[in-house]
């Protein structure tokens, strides 16, 4: 078991449950989450009253199927808007490979252990990666401890896909009218005051606890870095 306090929202810069205060009960408006996320119980929380808080806060969050978008203002890199998109988890796979057929042919893939270091693999034909992540697809849709995605970097364009710990989507992007096109088509509106799991405390638990078919994490790691072959870590965007 793994507890998330986050204590502030994130920065820009770069069977499943529904989310309710009562994780037995469950929502038809909120967003179905992974069975490896749940709310924790009083006993399971640090003696910090901010944390206590910002729990009481998940009372009125608005965590919902949607996303947020803002324009780049700054120009230090060169995307136009980033967004960040809540979807419901059985429908999360899907909306992942829809963003990815907007990138360009040939990409790197970003796969890591939640707050480590990224990997970032040689530049790869899209479908080629696509069809190797679809083999772990119940594992980087539900295994909070892995986060993966998809990115382009140039001097003139840099565009990603991310999926975090929380799986919820972000965007770094280039084509705005395209981009909320697919959401329109994933009957996903823009919604200014949205929420997302991962600003509200948390308990990660492993997959395997809950599919006794699903690889440990570590497992993933080191097929895909078996896959990939030469690779390099450092600088990432979000």
């Amino acid at each position: 078991m793994k507890l998330c306090a986050s204590i502030a929202p994130p920065s820009q810069n770069p069977k499943t449950l529904a989310v309710t205060l009562d994780n037995d009960k469950q929502t038809n408006n909120m967003l179905e989450v992974p069975p490896t996320i749940k709310l924790p119980r009083p006993d399971e929380l640090p003696n910090n009253p901010e944390v206590f808080e910002r729990l009481k806060g998940r009372e009125n969050a608005n965590i919902v199927e949607g996303y947020k978008l803002s324009n780049n203002t700054n120009h230090d890199l060169p995307f136009t808007f980033y967004a960040e998109i809540n979807i419901d988890n059985s429908r999360l796979w899907d909306l992942f490979k829809a963003l990815a057929n907007q990138l360009p042919d040939n990409l790197s893939c970003i796969y890591h252990f939640y707050e480590e270091e990224a990997i970032f693999s040689v530049y790869k034909d899209k479908n080629i990666i696509l069809k190797q992540l679809e083999t772990y697809k119940t594992e980087l849709t539900q295994d909070c401890n892995l986060e993966f995605g998809l990115i382009y970097q140039a001097d003139d364009k840099l565009e990603e896909v991310f999926v975090s710990d929380s799986k919820f989507l972000k965007v770094w992007g280039n084509n705005e009218i395209e981009f909320r096109q697919l959401m329109k088509d994933f009957r996903l509106n823009e919604i200014s005051n949205l929420n997302f799991i991962d600003e509200f405390p948390k308990v990660v638990e492993p997959l395997t606890m809950f599919n006794e078919k699903a690889k440990r994490t570590e497992t993933i790691i080191e097929e895909l870095n078996e896959f990939f072959g030469p690779k390099k870590k450092g600088w990432k965007l979000w």
